[in-house]
């Protein structure tokens, strides 16, 4: 089930005092998709890196960057001499190098984390002087275009957990009949259930305990 996504501009990587955005972007500046329509204002400069962005958390929100191994390896220096043990040549660094900027620690953290991080998809405009960046997030389920079956189908299992909280998908799925399963695009069966209840949980619509859905 797609999610509605949302991009504000949260920073600029590069000199706007000196260079300022042709745009007239301001931090917090924002702009939606719905899975039809954009909404905002929206400078050529984003086209080029914007649309696999938005397009990957459109449909994963803020997952899969979790997945990513080296996230949860800390920093590293070069070090020839232990290139015998990984094979490539580099050695975990005990801290922070001296002087190092700020924006460079933001997506990797000094030291392994104990719990998965949940990065913020991203994207920065082409002019590098300016360097407008935007992150994206997932706001909402989508309900433009041909998304809105989908989100029909998620507004209707909101409703029967809202008459019995805490069923489990399994559960939910005895609330409708044969056809209605089956015959009504998308057809509903265990695995697409549970996932529309854990996106649906994503932008606040139920929370999920223990693999049982309640209403928020």
């Amino acid at each position: 089930m797609p999610f509605k996504v949302k991009c504000t501009l949260v920073s600029f990587t590069g000199d706007p005092e000196n260079f300022p955005c042709h745009f007239n972007y301001e931090i917090g500046d924002s702009f939606t998709y719905d899975g039809e329509r954009f909404e905002g204002r929206i400078c050529n400069g984003l086209l080029k890196n914007m649309a696999s962005v938005i397009w990957n958390t459109v449909f994963y929100g803020r997952g899969d960057y979790d997945r990513m191994i080296y996230l949860y390896s800390g920093l590293s220096a070069r070090d020839p001499e232990m290139k015998k043990y990984d094979g490539v040549g580099f050695r975990p660094l005990k801290g922070v190098p001296e002087g190092t900027d700020p924006k460079y620690l933001s997506g990797i953290p000094a030291a392994p984390p104990d719990t998965l991080i949940k990065r913020q998809r991203g994207f920065t405009c082409d002019d590098t002087r300016t360097g407008a960046r935007f992150i994206c997030e997932p706001v909402d389920l989508a309900n433009g275009g041909d998304m809105l079956t989908y989100y029909n189908r998620a507004m209707d299992i909101l409703e029967k957990v809202k008459e019995q909280p805490g069923m489990t998908a399994d559960e939910i799925l005895q609330k409708y009949n044969d056809f209605e399963r089956e015959e009504v695009y998308p057809p509903i069966y265990n695995l697409n259930v549970s996932l529309m209840l854990d996106e649906m949980a994503v932008v606040g619509y139920v929370e999920m305990i223990d693999g049982r859905a309640y209403p928020k």
